[in-house]
Order: structure tokens, then C-alpha cells, then sequence
């Protein structure tokens, strides 16, 4: 009863994002926050992340910065090195291979699934975020760029409406985000038009065309991950 008083009297602390963090969600919020400076570059690959910093700068104990920690490492983000400490990820071409591969295995089953029951609303909000994804090219934002990239696929996903996929996907996406933003991923294999492909087959109803677009597309993107580590 004492900590859930003193819980609830204890002020919200404040992330270097500005976000006011709640007393009773400080862990998921912490987890957030380090997920968002890991995509926008200001936490890069390779460097060591220090738990009594991290407090300092959230203005709060270990103990969220703790299960951060765990969450992030949980989905592929932060690695732990006996005696060493716990770092961002460096992801090298052979991780490349097995997340892409993997990718196009999981999202050419959803799409092949998803395209006969797929309806205009759901047309209509790909066709959003694809029109997102076009002007983020446009403008060079690489943060952007993958926010709307992520979030098409997510919702191709999604749109399988099978559970089990989309949880396993889920983990793929985050490391996919930190690729690029490790890589400044701008590419012409990224742009709207490409995805464009995957639409129309969708908007049409054809399984195998949808497979094939979407396929092709990772497949594509694999290579030019690859080809930049060269």
C-alpha cells in the first residue's frame, strides 16, 4: 500500500522526446522512447547503452531502463554481452538475408491470403500510406520514409487476418526499421511505385499476382541492403 501511494504521488518525469511519462505505464514508455531514438538515429548500432545514464537523462530508476532493456533485446533491437554490457544491434549482411528471406516468406502468405477478402476501405487506407510513403521520398526524410513503409506492410499484414503471422512479423518489422535507418535507406526499390504493384493486384483480388509484386519487392530490397555492406 506504501509504494502505491508513493507511486501515485511521485511526479511524471520527463523524456528527452518530451514525453510526460506516467508513473504506472514508466516501463512501456521508457521502452518507447529508447525504440524511438534507436529509429531516428540518435542511438546507433554498436553503442553501449549505460543503465545509470539512461536513468539520469529519464529522471528515473534502473528498473524501467531494466525491463527496456529486456523488451528491446526481446524483439532484436539490443543485445546483451556477458561482461560487457548491452548494446544497439549492428545487423550484418547474413542477418540481412535471414530477415528479408523470412520476411517474404511471412508477408507472401498474408498477401496471397488477404487479396480475396480484402475490401475498398482497406484499399483506401494502403493507398494512404502509400501516398505518405511518396511524399516522405520526396523530402529525403529516411525516419519517414520507413514509418510509412512499416506501416503499408503491417497493414498488408494485418489484412491476413492470421493472428500467429502477424506476431511473428511484428519482431521482423523492428529490426527492418533499424536496418535502414543504419543504412539512410533512400532507395529507388523503396518508392511508392513499387509498392503500387502489390496494390493494384490487391484492388484486383489475384492471390498469385499480389505474391509475385510483394516477393519480388523483397527480394529487390535484399539486394540493395546487401550490395551497400560491399
Amino acid at each position: 500500500m506504501l509504494d502505491a501511494v508513493a507511486t501515485r504521488r511521485s511526479p511524471a518525469p520527463t523524456s528527452p522526446l518530451g514525453l510526460s511519462i506516467a508513473p504506472m505505464v514508466l516501463s512501456s514508455a521508457v521502452t518507447d522512447t529508447l525504440r524511438n531514438l534507436i529509429f531516428a538515429g540518435e542511438l546507433q548500432p554498436g553503442e553501449r547503452l549505460i543503465e545509470a545514464q539512461l536513468a539520469e537523462r529519464f529522471g528515473t530508476s534502473r528498473g524501467p531502463i531494466r525491463d527496456a532493456f529486456a523488451d528491446l533485446t526481446n524483439v532484436g533491437l539490443l543485445t546483451s554481452v556477458e561482461r560487457r554490457g548491452t548494446f544497439v544491434v549492428r545487423l550484418t549482411p547474413d542477418d540481412i538475408d535471414e530477415l528479408y528471406t523470412l520476411r517474404s516468406a511471412l508477408e507472401g502468405l498474408a498477401v496471397e491470403r488477404a487479396a480475396p477478402q480484402i475490401g475498398p476501405d482497406d484499399i483506401d487506407r494502403l493507398s494512404v500510406q502509400l501516398d505518405r510513403l511518396d511524399q516522405a521520398q520526396r523530402i529525403g526524410d529516411t525516419v519517414a520514409v520507413g514509418e510509412a513503409d512499416m506501416a503499408f506492410h503491417r497493414t498488408v499484414v494485418s489484412l491476413a487476418r492470421h493472428r500467429r503471422l502477424l506476431e511473428g512479423w511484428e519482431r521482423l518489422g523492428d529490426q527492418t526499421r533499424l536496418l535502414m535507418q543504419e543504412l539512410s535507406v533512400v532507395e529507388p526499390w523503396i518508392q511508392a511505385g513499387d509498392h503500387r504493384v502489390i496494390l493494384d493486384a490487391l484492388r484486383r483480388g489475384d492471390g498469385v499476382a499480389a505474391r509475385t509484386a510483394l516477393t519480388d519487392h523483397l527480394a529487390g530490397a535484399r539486394r540493395s541492403m546487401i550490395a551497400r555492406f560491399s
